[in-house]
């Protein structure tokens, strides 16, 4: 399997990991939408890019961090109670997508 399409393989991995418990919540499609997107594109950044003076375990923490901010951003005057969810998530999604991406790449 080439790079790219191991991290799209690890991209949709991930942002279906992230959508199960929205679906459960019965969120919005696009908000489901949204969230998968986020970590598809999140995860091939992260196995095309080396972030300097980072290990490599912080680099897809530090991309999916970067790019959830802008929907962080969004939440800010409706409902700031999901802000530390997503933030967490893309914390621990970004890990898993750095692990991948060391082991499997």
């Amino acid at each position: 399997m080439d790079h790219l399409t191991l991290s799209l393989a690890v991209g949709a991995a991930a942002g279906v990991l992230d959508v199960i418990p929205m679906l459960a919540q019965k969120l919005p499609f696009r908000s489901c939408l949204s969230a998968f997107a986020v970590y598809l594109f999140a995860a091939v950044l992260v196995f095309h890019s080396d972030l300097p003076y980072l290990p490599w375990w912080a680099d897809g923490m530090a991309v999916t961090v970067m790019i959830s901010l802008p929907v962080v951003m969004t939440f800010t005057g409706r409902d700031r109670k999901a802000i530390p969810i997503v933030l967490a998530n893309a914390l621990l999604l970004g890990f898993l997508i750095g692990v991948a991406e060391r082991y499997l790449a």
